[in-house]
């Protein structure tokens, strides 16, 4: 088969019948199409019609004439391989058949092994031949010069593209050197290097800046090849070239181009960035490379565009390239640029993109650093949150100082009806405590009484009263138990008696709470007694929930206003009831409070074993209004105010701390002078 995958069609051309008839037999049984003719008109209309790719030709055909035919199908089908076959053998008429043009010549009768040989040779020799006259049309006629020179460099061969470029007819090339092109521009170690690398086996790529024959000077690209012949001797060099002056010019032309936009662009005060599709920067001008620190040789290197951001920033940049790219418009043009230091600076980017056909091809941006306005806007929010914080703190400061006021009024409230009422109560009660006491003497007298009595009976009653008398008396002190009830009496009147102790206890306390001294007045106080008094009027509040004990040192007084601390100590002990009881606990907590003090100031500690103080609020808890109470348990001014008692109207400390085992410590601590 040929290239194309046809089946070769052969045509046999012969008078013999016998011989035409093997000859295309044999032909068939190799693969190959045979067609047949019996005379020269036959042959030359088959060749007309149908496409031929070999033809067997019987030298005697028309009477001795195939020298004839084979000259009309030289001249007519210069491509078909012609196989002259003959009956006899004659040196001359061989002769004359290769010289008209025949392939190979055959005497008959054909061997099989002979005539495949044959053909398979032929048609391979005719498939070059076509090859090579296709290569020698198309490097004669192509655009690109083509020379081919021996191994010392003179020309045997330049196509006519060659000619075209430099002005020269063929035969005033061929047998000269490349020296006939030289402008004398390029120095001889260019020459040399060139030779030297071509010499070696090796290709040689480069530029020239050439003369024509008419002295203009051209610039061609030019590629030199060595040619080795089959024994590997270096035989010729193969010269490819292309006028590339126009693109010379083009350069030229885009290179002042360029030059006049960087001049242009570095004239800008802003930096201004170009990149592919890609995200790679393709130029900035100086201005830009100054701003982010980087260097024309970091340009050349490749610096891709998201490096210029933030790395949260960056994925932001790469949707708004794309939506840039699709002309999808976005509002959002403020980034934190990074610089190659790792420097960061607020930016402002407007983007546009690069369109070549329609196409978008990159992207062009101008960047604004906005340091300047963003400090500006800072201050400016500073100073708008400063204003916001002062007017809110004096709100607050107004709120606190207001809910004070109704607090002391409604403290003082309570202070003065709790003096009414235990001024009220202390009466009644010093008139049952005087009565109790009569009556415990009369108690005591009746007891003596009734024993003198039992006695009596015990000794006289059986001789003068009626022994149904006597034992009905029995009978009703057994009834009555009055034993036991004189044995019980004692018990009874010693309980009153501390029931009686506690009333007024706690009569002195309120009194000792709604004593009022002037706000501003300062007078010793002994901390201890102001404990002691809290802890009789809270009693309620922790004796469901905790077991309270006390370790109090003997305390030098303070000078202090004794309500206020007083307050402080009621808010404490309240504070870590409630913290035990929001547990919900099976069993009572604890709370601990104790009492010391050095040469400077006296300390309390209140400590309960609540569930604590989560360190991200500790820092929170003397704010007015902060509470960790439900709704309706608290107002949140408890610890605010006891703080503003004792740092700022008594100079003391208020610190929180919260043990790695759970629980609360509150100290407090106040100046001995």
């Amino acid at each position: 088969m040929n290239r194309t995958g046809e089946i070769p069609t052969i045509l046999v051309a012969d008078n013999c019948v016998i011989s035409r008839r093997s000859i295309s037999d044999a032909i068939c049984e190799q693969g190959y199409k045979a067609v047949v003719a019996e005379d020269g008109a036959g042959c030359r209309d088959l060749l007309g019609k149908d496409k031929t790719d070999l033809l067997f030709l019987d030298a005697g055909i028309d009477d001795d004439k195939g020298v004839e035919l084979l000259v009309a199908v030289k001249d007519n089908y210069p491509d078909i391989p012609v196989i002259v076959i003959s009956s006899s053998i004659s040196f001359e008429q061989e002769a004359l058949f290769f010289k008209m043009g025949a392939s190979e010549y055959l005497i008959k009768p054909l061997s099989s092994v002979r005539l495949a040989v044959t053909i398979k040779k032929a048609l391979l020799e005719s498939e070059y031949r076509k090859k090579d006259k296709l290569f020698s049309v198309v490097i004669t006629h192509s655009p690109i010069a083509v020379a081919i020179t021996d191994n010392t460099g003179h020309f045997e061969y330049v196509n006519h593209a060659f000619c075209k470029t430099t002005g020269y007819a063929f035969h005033e090339v061929i047998g000269k050197t490349p020296r006939l092109l030289q402008s004398g521009e390029h120095a001889e170690s260019f020459y040399k290097e060139l030779w030297d690398t071509i010499r070696s086996g090796k290709n040689w790529q480069g530029e020239f800046h050439n003369k024509k024959k008419t002295g203009e000077l051209y610039w061609e690209n030019s590629i030199i090849i060595p040619i080795f012949d089959p024994s590997g001797t270096l035989s010729h060099f193969l010269s490819i070239k292309q006028d590339i002056s126009l693109r010379k010019k083009e350069q030229e032309a885009l290179l002042q181009s360029e030059r006049r936009f960087q001049e242009l662009a570095d004239l800008l005060p802003l930096p201004l960035i170009e990149t592919d599709t890609e995200g790679m920067i393709t130029y900035t001008n100086c201005v830009g490379l100054e701003a982010f620190g980087y260097t024309t040789e970091d340009l050349a290197n490749g610096i891709h565009g998201v490096m210029l951001f933030l790395p949260e920033e960056r994925q932001r940049v790469i949707l708004n390239i794309e939506m840039r790219l699709k002309n999808i418009p976005f509002e959002n043009h403020e980034y934190i640029g990074l610089r190659k230091d790792g420097t960061t600076f607020p930016l402002l980017v407007y983007t546009a993109s690069i369109m070549h056909n329609n196409v978008p091809v990159g992207i062009r941006a101008i960047v604004l650093d906005i340091t300047n306005r963003k400090q500006a806007e800072e201050k400016l929010m500073q100073l708008n949150q400063t204003l916001e914080l002062r007017v809110q703190e004096r709100t607050r400061e107004l709120e606190i100082t207001h809910k004070q006021m109704i607090l002391q009024e409604k403290l003082a409230s309570i202070g003065q009806l709790a003096a009414g009422i235990a001024h009220e109560l202390n009466n009644p009660i010093n008139f049952v405590r005087i009565n109790f006491a009569t009556l415990e003497e009369d108690i005591a007298d009746l007891q003596s009484l009734l024993n003198a009595y039992r006695n009596v009976i015990d000794k006289v009653g059986k001789d003068l009263l009626p022994k149904d008398e006597v034992d009905r008396l029995r009978q009703l002190e057994h009834s009555l138990a009055i034993d036991t009830l004189c044995d019980e009496l004692p018990g009874i009147f010693s309980e009153s008696h501390r029931g009686f102790e506690r009333i007024t206890a706690i009569i002195g306390s309120m009194r000792n709470f709604s004593f009022c001294h002037d706000l501003q007045e300062r007078v010793p106080f002994y901390i201890n007694t102001g404990i002691r008094d809290a802890l009789i009027i809270t009693r309620n509040e922790y004796l469901s929930f905790a077991d309270l004990t006390t370790q109090l040192e003997d305390l030098p007084p303070v000078p202090c206003n004794p309500e206020q601390i007083n307050q402080v100590f009621l808010n404490l002990i309240i504070n870590s009831a409630q913290a035990i009881e929001s547990q919900k606990r099976s069993e009572n907590g604890k709370i601990t409070i104790c009492t010391w003090f050095d040469n400077r100031s006296v300390f309390c500690a209140v400590t309960d074993d609540g569930p604590g103080i989560p360190c991200e609020i500790q820092h929170r808890i003397f704010e007015p209004f902060f509470t960790t109470k439900p709704p309706g348990k608290g107002t949140g001014l408890g610890l605010s105010i006891s703080y503003d008692i004792v740092v700022h109207k008594h100079g003391g400390t208020l610190d929180v701390h919260c043990p790695p085992e759970g629980g609360t410590v509150i100290t407090l601590s106040l100046p001995l002078g």
